[in-house]
């Protein structure tokens, strides 16, 4: 099964793709983690990325559907969760046209919709696991000792790209560029809206209730 999450930067999306892989076996495609991972590594495209990525400026879509194309084809057979791409509705139509090439399909998008408002409240207090990825937030969702990672121990660090300039940059670029996505998938019936400003739990039991809804 393959399922795109849609949505603004600090919808939750994060937190729920990390529910959703560590209770089945999918594997999460994020484009982000994909980007930092080649920052961190210090790559000649790591160096050429940091300075767009850090400043919240989108990724040439061509070259972020090559690396997404690369882990489709080691990592095919398994139910993949696409978190961050496609961004655009050219970029949709190229994945597409990939996807139906190597006889794949989007099964389900999930689309979380909440106000611009309140993600900045959320992104300011947001905390991300340097070594696992896991997601902490200062008030909704706080570790059980400051700092460090509940599940493996981890330095609890904010995202570079986590300031309010970053963060309200990378919501007009959204606004833009991104959300056209939910009418163009809305034609093709896979569109299942999640309202973000509910309870994780709630939108859990949404998101597993709908996989499930799907596998029968």
């Amino acid at each position: 099964m393959y399922v795109l999450f849609l949505g603004p930067p600090g919808c939750g999306k994060g937190t729920q793709a990390q529910y959703l892989t560590e209770a089945t076996d999918f594997l999460q495609l994020s484009t982000g983690d994909l980007i930092r991972a080649e920052i961190k590594a210090k790559t000649e495209l790591g160096k050429q990325l940091e300075s767009l990525y850090s400043s919240g400026k989108l990724v040439d879509g061509g070259l972020v559907l090559k690396m997404v194309q690369k882990v489709v084809a080691s990592e095919g057979a398994k139910s993949i969760l696409f978190d961050g791409f496609p961004r655009t509705v050219s970029q949709a139509t190229a994945f597409g046209e990939f996807l139906q090439s190597v006889n794949k399909k989007l099964d389900c998008v999930f689309s979380f919709s909440l106000a611009d408002s309140e993600i900045l409240d959320r992104i300011s207090g947001r905390m991300t696991c340097a070594d696992c990825k896991a997601v902490y937030h200062a008030k909704t969702n706080p570790p059980k000792n400051e700092g460090i990672c509940d599940k493996c121990g981890g330095e609890l660090v904010k995202r570079t790209d986590d300031s309010r300039e970053s963060v309200k940059l990378r919501l007009e670029e959204y606004h833009r560029e991104t959300e056209p996505l939910k009418e163009f998938y809305k034609k093709e019936n896979l569109v299942y809206e999640i309202d973000a400003s509910q309870p994780i739990e709630m939108v859990r039991k949404q998101i597993f209730n709908k996989i499930e809804a799907i596998s029968k």
